[in-house]
């Protein structure tokens, strides 16, 4: 379900209207689903209000009553979005198993790209967001899945260092941040937009850091 703590911010911020905020959770998790379907088939520019009208069960009147614009209602799916994503990298972390630094990225590898579980729907509108930062106008911001990776990453990562487990001869705070940017770059080959290499793979990742680059 949505998380009404960030529904009830975004009613502030008068991205949504109290009158949605009130809506029964289901019936906001409704508009919220079909709006993501539709974003990342149709994008902003083609993605018809009437269709998500229809498939929301909800007249046209009454979504100009929950959102301002088409652009409240994409603000409102990017950030609600987003706030799924935070909560799903939390989680992989309470997943972990393993004391080992490399362990612990092996784990964060296998569950954030090998094993990612986003629905079909929201990959296309991770890439969507994530590729069409201009559209009609409007700057689409607040997608990033690095930067939920990267503090998990930099904790894994000086805790290596410290224990002599991965290489020092590199600031941590640089190798978290190359890695965080790796695993988005694999997360979005995944998700079928990135025409990168499929190696590094995690193996390969792990290697580097923990055995250094070999001639």
């Amino acid at each position: 379900m949505l998380d009404e703590n960030v529904i009830a911010g975004l009613a502030r911020q008068k991205i949504v209207s109290d009158t949605f905020r009130r809506l029964p959770p289901e019936k906001k998790e409704l508009i919220y689903d079909q709006a993501v379907h539709l974003f990342g088939r149709y994008g902003y520019d083609g993605m018809p209000v009437d269709r998500l009208c229809k498939e929301a069960g909800i007249s046209k009147g009454s979504f100009f009553q929950y959102f301002p614009s088409k652009m409240h209602l994409l603000e409102f799916v990017i950030l609600l979005f987003d706030n799924r994503l935070s909560k799903w990298v939390a989680e992989i972390r309470t997943q972990e198993t393993g004391p080992r630094a490399s362990d612990r990225l092996m784990h964060l590898y296998h569950a954030a790209v090998a094993n990612a579980r986003l629905f079909p729907a929201e990959k296309l509108f991770y890439l969507f967001v994530t590729h069409a930062v201009e559209h009609a106008g409007v700057m689409i911001e607040g997608i990033d899945v690095e930067r939920h990776l990267h503090e998990y990453v930099r904790q894994i990562i000086e805790r290596g260092v410290e224990t002599g487990e991965i290489r020092g001869d590199i600031k941590p705070e640089l190798v978290a941040y190359l890695v965080a940017i790796i695993f988005g770059a694999l997360i979005g080959r995944e998700y079928g937009s990135k025409n990168i290499p499929t190696r590094p793979t995690g193996d390969q990742l792990i290697s580097v850091l923990f055995d250094g680059v070999k001639g």
